[in-house]
């Protein structure tokens, strides 16, 4: 992941807190690694660093959690918190729950439009930077957006846009 300098990451306040999560989380592998070192280091043969695998681990890890922290930080460092919207809605937005129909097909679909890495399809929650939230972004009923998905392109009817009620949203510690 890198991203760009100028770019705004937007969360749900729900997938701020879970993101802030993975940032401590990281941090603690990373501390659990650093307090490791001093007993990796005398697991190996100490006459040449390179014949000590438990260091080099080591050092490997710290390297990665230490990058990793950086990336999450970075985007931290741009987040912008969107609050979900409460009343009617005219178009779809972050915190919206939009029902569309794909192309060629019958049965409608829902997906509720949420933030930066927020996205789980098990759930029908879709990233607003993902290609499906990027294609209902902005859309209103009688929209027929274009899904892009690599070298093919499928339209989508939206049906109806409405803000998610409160009691459906749900904070849980995923």
């Amino acid at each position: 992941m890198s991203p760009d300098l100028d770019t705004s990451f937007y969360f749900t306040p729900r997938g701020l807190g879970r993101f802030a999560s993975r940032i401590a989380a990281a941090r603690a592998a990373l501390k659990a690694v650093c307090d490791d070192n001093p007993a990796a280091r005398e697991s190996g043969d100490s006459s040449v660093w390179h014949d000590n695998f438990a260091f080099e681990e080591n050092q490997r890890l710290m390297l990665q959690f230490s990058r990793r922290i950086r990336e999450l930080e970075h985007v931290m460092e741009r987040a912008c918190v969107v609050e979900p919207p409460l009343g009617p809605l005219s178009r779809a937005v972050i915190g919206a729950r939009v029902t569309y129909v794909v192309e060629g097909e019958r049965k409608p679909r829902v997906c509720e439009v949420v933030g930066y890495d927020e996205g789980d399809p098990a759930t029908r929650r879709v990233a607003y930077d993902s290609p499906l939230g990027r294609a209902l972004l902005g859309c209103r009923a009688g929209d027929v957006p274009e899904l892009v998905l690599g070298s093919q392109s499928r339209g989508l009817e939206v049906l109806l846009v409405e803000a998610v009620r409160s009691e459906e949203v749900t904070c849980s510690a995923e």
